[in-house]
């Protein structure tokens, strides 16, 4: 019998770590090789099991640690065997909650056992399987509920909205913009900042879009959501890019030769509903999944430091960058600028712009020279359309720890604006405290 279990325990090994090279052949890809995924979650809980049969015979173990142990040994097994025929969200659904029970009894095991630090590692590796457990869930369950708008992001931020509001009601503040905005402006920071100023329960979502312009945000505010969709405050947080109508505007482009703005102009709005899974709209395409959070925000963990960018990237002096060239801010995008105030007026939505910070890096002299006349045109038409102007242009800098690249913060600028727009007295939070908010 022991002959039979040292085979058997090494026939497992070698399963593994086959499994293991191949898992790290494929990582770009998590989801190429679900067999082998599968696979391998099933040698490892086997491997487990065979641990903790002979583990009461090998030490004296503290019996309620044990009991945990052999517990969750017993969840990841099963697991591990659901994951073998897992087809649909109900089925991986099913593996998710059962790693979950695994790494709850892992994590009840007493901080004084001598099982402690074992049974917290192996937790890690169950953390891991749980994770792709919940990705297939997600993947699975991703529903057909609209014809795409030509940008993935897009299509996935109109889904993942309206699944917030689903949830939670529509939020208090909305945050829109370009891809800047996207990774910029922490949405659970800000609700924590203005907690702290006596403005707790507040809910914002980040909605926004890379590559956005004036033109993108007019479109789903104006066309794509409804009224009742739209939150009590806009925070919209850009630059000069998505304000700039001398350059052509491909991601609007874009959408205009999409099926989802046919449907649109056809008077067909998006929508989650239960019958979209069994009878999807014409041309619906499945709800993209990335890394965004389940209220907008990208996470982006780098720290720009100018030494090592630019071995990767060439640096591009203002006089060479397209950005800018041609700039022109009276045009298309002015006119779309308009509209979005105009109509937020209409609907009793404060509008609040705020000029994200660049880096010292960036800012070149001509650059700078561009960035100032955009500060002039955001004073001039915030005086002319009631619009709030927050300008954080040099916020930041001589701070590279809160950027990604020259143009885009990082997480801790992420939440550090969202602080500071939490405390900034320009904006009216006071509206938000004296009206209840929705649920």
């Amino acid at each position: 019998m022991v002959k039979r279990r040292n085979i058997w325990g090494w026939f497992l090994g070698l399963m593994t770590l086959s499994l293991l090279l191949s898992c790290y052949v494929s990582r770009p890809q998590p989801f190429a090789a679900p067999t082998d995924a599968v696979a391998e979650e099933v040698s490892l809980a086997g491997e487990e099991l065979a641990a903790a049969e002979g583990a009461e015979s090998d030490c004296p173990l503290r019996v309620e640690a044990q009991a945990r142990w052999t517990s969750a040994v017993e969840q990841a097994t099963q697991a591990a065997r659901l994951a073998q025929t897992a087809r649909t969200a109900q089925d991986w659904d099913e593996v998710t909650l059962a790693w979950a029970g695994a790494i709850n009894e892992l994590q009840a095991i007493p901080a004084d056992s001598p099982q402690r630090v074992f049974a917290q590692r192996k937790g890690r590796e169950y953390v891991q399987n749980l994770a792709i457990a919940q990705r297939r869930a997600e993947q699975s369950s991703a529903p057909q509920i609209f014809p795409t708008f030509g940008s993935p992001v897009l299509d996935e931020q109109i889904g993942l909205y309206l699944s917030y509001i689903a949830t939670l009601g529509t939020p208090d503040i909305l945050i829109m913009g370009s891809s800047r905005a996207l990774q910029g402006v922490d949405p659970q920071a800000l609700q924590q900042g203005l907690a702290t100023q006596g403005y707790p329960g507040l809910k914002a979502f980040n909605f926004s879009v890379n590559g956005a312009t004036a033109q993108v945000m007019s479109f789903v505010l104006r066309q794509v959501l409804k009224p009742e969709q739209l939150p009590r405050l806009v925070i919209w947080a850009d630059g000069s890019r998505a304000f700039n109508s001398g350059r052509f505007d491909r991601t609007f482009a874009e959408i205009l030769n999409s099926p989802g703005y046919q449907a649109v102009r056809a008077g067909t709005l998006p929508e989650l509903a239960e019958k979209a899974a069994v009878s999807p709209m014409p041309n619906a395409v499945a709800l993209p999944i990335s890394a965004i959070t389940a209220q907008g925000f990208l996470t982006v963990e780098d720290r720009f430091d100018p030494d090592i960018y630019y071995r990767q990237f060439p640096r591009v002096s203002g006089r060479y960058d397209g950005f800018y060239s041609p700039f022109q801010l009276e045009g298309v995008q002015s006119l779309s600028l308009e509209a979005i105030a105009t109509y937020l007026r209409s609907q009793q939505v404060p509008l609040v712009v705020v000029n994200l910070p660049l880096s010292d890096d960036y800012l070149d002299a001509v650059r700078l020279r561009y960035e100032q006349q955009f500060q002039q045109y955001l004073r001039q038409r915030a005086s002319q359309h009631g619009f709030i102007l927050v300008d954080l242009l040099q916020q930041w800098r001589n701070q590279n720890q809160l950027f990604a690249d020259p143009s885009h913060v990082n997480r801790f600028g992420a939440a550090e604006l969202g602080r500071l727009l939490a405390a900034n007295a320009q904006i009216p939070w006071s509206l938000l405290r004296s009206q209840p908010t929705g649920s």
